[in-house]
């Protein structure tokens, strides 16, 4: 699931003709369908699009959404709920486009498309996106996704029964089926119900929770930072990992990454290959590892032309880290 998250942003630059959403599958009011699943006793597939200007939104429902086997299949287990972001504005009511912005916030959207699966209360379970194959692989794929609800419910259901670190033990084992970011981002609940059940951390759930968590807020900080033009990047996640000495390398490489959003190109490649030559050293067989060998061959490409051709200044970030591919889980 780490490896999907790192797949998300910029399929935003090519643009498209029309809306595509079909009004008897599809649905864009939140609440009312979570009252349909629930009712029915399904879940959500909410597909947070651009459907007008985002070409791998586009390609996704050209390749599965628009099939009979994914319009037949998918609706047995899922309410569809399409939260579009077009450039045409004027299909979309202001309440809708409201609320669109309002999940944009709440469920952390980086890039298009992301599809999230989610109970009928909302609490998201899996995230993808695009994936090649056709619609029968995608069906197979969310078949896949929705075992991890199974995993996480069948875990609770155990903790139900239970008290003190058993409980705590049950809870973790049920969290921990869960994609890390999306736990983070809308389980603190059960994470504070272990924390308190569990103060000695037996599980070490807490401590990897708190460390994700507290790293979300330093790349926030950094891509406001990014945002204003201001530097100070690298200054700011070392002086995070000493805060953590206990960090993994991967830990370690995830947070260095993130400086990246405060680099800029050309003036920066020489510090964007000691970063990533940093990276590579903790760990050079993980995914960031290997993503470091990416964007080393990027940064040389853009050295090279560079001497035949003027340079121009690029904005903090656009020296790509986590945006190597263009749509979110693409295999």
């Amino acid at each position: 699931m780490r490896s999907q998250l790192l797949l998300t942003a910029t399929c935003g630059w090519v643009l498209a003709s029309s809306l595509f959403a079909d009004e008897k599958l599809w649905v864009n009011e939140f609440e009312k369908a979570k009252q349909t699943a629930a009712s029915e006793g399904k879940d959500l597939l909410m597909d947070f699009t651009g459907s007008d200007w985002c070409s791998w939104c586009i390609k996704l429902h050209k390749e599965v959404f628009d099939f009979d086997q994914f319009k037949t299949g998918a609706p047995k287990n899922f309410v569809l709920v399409e939260l579009d972001y077009p450039q045409d504005k004027s299909k979309l009511s202001q309440e809708v486009q409201d609320q669109n912005s309002k999940l944009q916030k709440d469920f952390a959207i980086r890039g298009y498309p992301t599809i999230l699966l989610a109970d009928a209360s909302g609490r998201p379970y899996a995230r993808t996106g695009y994936q090649a194959g056709g619609p029968d692989a995608y069906m197979k794929h969310l078949e896949e996704l929705r075992a991890v609800k199974t995993k996480r419910d069948a875990a609770w259901k155990k903790a139900d029964g239970a008290q003190g670190t058993e409980k705590a033990k049950f809870l973790a084992e049920g969290l921990q089926a869960l994609d890390l970011d999306l736990a983070v981002q809308h389980y603190k609940p059960v994470i504070y119900e272990i924390a308190k059940l569990d103060p000695a951390d037996t599980s070490g759930v807490t401590a990897a929770f708190s460390y994700k968590a507290d790293l979300e807020a330093v790349k926030a900080k950094l891509m406001e930072a990014a945002r204003k033009g201001e530097g100070g990047g690298r200054a700011t996640v070392d002086e995070f990992l000493t805060a953590h000495p206990k960090a993994s390398a991967q830990q370690k490489q995830d947070a260095l990454m993130a400086v990246l959003n405060t680099y800029s190109p050309p003036k920066d490649n020489e510090a964007v290959l000691k970063l990533m030559g940093e990276i590579k050293a903790l760990d050079p067989e993980s995914e960031a590892g290997k993503r470091a060998v990416m964007i080393e061959k990027q940064v040389h490409m853009m050295i090279e032309k560079a001497k035949t051709e003027p340079a121009k200044e690029a904005p903090a970030g656009s020296i790509p880290a986590t945006k190597i591919v263009p749509a979110p889980d693409a295999k």
